[in-house]
């Protein structure tokens, strides 16, 4: 098993990160998504997040709109970036066209998760602190349908408040404790970057039709991996006491075994 404690994110997800893009600020993205919300709703949605002024549903409400638009926006670029088409550079440019698709996947994720009251992923200085790196990965995760990281998305936004979970956590070293899972998270990537990896050749060796081909994945593939976050997300903010402690077990299971292999 390689070092545990080594760098948590798959090289394409660093480079995706570091496009300009990318990172949200949570202050000013919050201030923009509600803007009919009085100063001192706001200092409170800035503070403890929207879920303490707004309902479920309308919480809900507004995730879908912005997954809808960042699937809008993001499938119009892609479309965009699939219709040069020549061959000689098209599988230079897949690996910059999947560094896009998951730097606007990342983008996504940060603003459904400020939507439902998570902290800020970047430090003051603008670098992604250790937690944000192990969030940025289980966000990926649920995205992409990995199972355990629904569990590990409850634990992280409410298990960690509890007296059960801060004795559970002091047991290991945070990146050892998480490694079985954003290992198991990387390895979904690494399938799906190999099968992008394979549509983008393809697409991008078509002249127009390229651009259809690229925008349309986009389309189809972007709106269910945000649904699916804001989905777990919903049963997060209603998760009993009971769901806390499954959660934790799924993610002791998921350690059990990636210490036996």
């Amino acid at each position: 098993m390689p070092d545990q404690t080594e760098h948590m994110l798959p090289d394409i997800i660093s480079k995706a990160l570091a496009l300009p893009v990318v990172r949200v600020d949570r202050r000013t993205f919050l201030t923009k998504l509600f803007p009919h919300a009085t100063e001192v709703e706001l200092m409170s949605i800035l503070k403890d997040g929207p879920q303490a002024d707004y309902t479920l549903e309308q919480l809900t409400k507004v995730a879908r709109r912005v997954v809808m638009h960042d699937t809008e926006k993001t499938s119009a670029i892609s479309f965009a970036a699939g219709l040069p088409s020549n061959i000689a550079v098209a599988a230079g440019t897949g690996t910059a066209d999947l560094i896009q698709y998951y730097g606007f996947a990342l983008r996504m994720a940060q603003k459904v998760a400020y939507i439902y009251g998570q902290e800020n992923l970047f430090t003051e200085e603008g670098t992604l602190s250790e937690d944000g790196e192990r969030d940025v990965m289980i966000y990926l995760g649920v995205m992409l349908g990995v199972a355990s990281a629904n569990s590990a998305l409850m634990f992280i936004s409410k298990g960690l408040s509890n007296t059960l979970s801060k004795k559970f956590m002091a047991t290991a070293v945070t990146r050892t404790t998480w490694y079985p899972l954003l290992k198991k998270i990387a390895g979904y990537i690494g399938v799906s970057v190999t099968k992008k990896s394979t549509s983008a050749v393809i697409s991008k060796s078509l002249p127009v039709i390229g651009g259809f081909v690229s925008g349309g994945l986009t389309l189809i593939t972007f709106r269910p991996m945000g649904n699916r976050l804001i989905k777990t997300f919903e049963t997060t903010l209603t998760a009993t006491p009971d769901q806390i402690k499954q959660a934790q077990n799924v993610i002791l299971e998921d350690i059990k075994k990636s210490s036996n292999e």
